[in-house]
C-alpha cells in the first residue's frame, strides 16, 4: 500500500460508505495510520491509499481520530484562509479558504457514533479529509489561475524527482 498521487482516478471518485466494520476495515485503519505518520502528515483519507471507502485518519495537534463515514454536519460562517498542501499532491501549497469551525459526525472502529466539534487547524484538516472522500482535492478550492500555477509546480517537482531517481539507478 502506498499513497497515490494526482491525477490518480480514485482521488476524483466519491468514496463508498462502509457498511460493516470487519477485520479488513480495522487493518486498513492501521495501515492508513502508519502511512500518515511515516509520511509526516496530519491526515489521510482511504482514497489517498487507493481505497474508495469513506474512512479518514487525522492527527492534527495530537488530536488523533479514525472516522468511518464522516460527514460535516455544521460549519461556521466565519472562514479563514491558510496555506494547505496534500500528500496526494506532494510539494506545492496554496492558500485555501475554509470554515473556522466544524462539527463532524462519523463512526469509530467500535461502531459507536462520534461527533467532533473542532476549530482552527483540526477543523481545517477534517474538512480537507472529508473533501477527499467526496472526490475533491484542495486544488479544487483555488481559482483557475492559482490551480494552474500549483499544478505546474507539482509537475515540475515530479519531473525533477523522476530525473533524480533515474540518475541514481545508473
Amino acid at each position: 500500500m502506498e499513497i497515490v498521487t494526482y491525477p490518480e482516478e480514485v482521488l476524483r471518485r466519491e468514496a463508498e460508505p462502509i457498511a460493516d466494520i470487519d477485520d479488513g476495515i480495522r487493518e486498513l485503519a492501521d495501515k492508513m495510520t502508519e502511512m500518515m505518520f511515516r509520511a509526516e502528515g496530519i491526515g489521510l483519507a482511504a482514497p489517498q491509499v487507493g481505497v474508495g471507502k469513506k474512512m479518514i485518519v487525522v492527527n492534527p495537534e495530537d488530536d488523533f481520530h479514525i472516522l468511518i463515514n464522516p460527514e460535516i454536519v455544521e460549519r461556521s460562517e466565519e472562514e479563514e484562509t491558510l496555506e494547505e498542501g496534500c500528500l496526494s499532491v506532494p510539494g506545492p501549497e496554496a492558500p485555501v479558504n475554509r470554515a473556522e469551525k466544524v462539527v463532524v459526525k462519523g463512526i469509530d472502529l467500535d461502531g459507536d457514533e462520534v461527533r467532533l466539534a473542532r476549530e482552527g487547524l483540526t477543523a481545517r484538516v477534517l474538512q480537507h479529509e472529508v473533501d477527499h472522500i467526496s472526490g475533491k482535492l484542495y486544488i479544487d478550492h483555488l481559482s483557475d489561475a492559482e490551480r494552474s500555477l500549483v499544478l505546474r509546480e507539482y509537475r515540475k517537482l515530479e519531473e525533477e524527482s523522476k530525473e533524480e531517481s533515474e540518475g541514481s539507478s545508473l
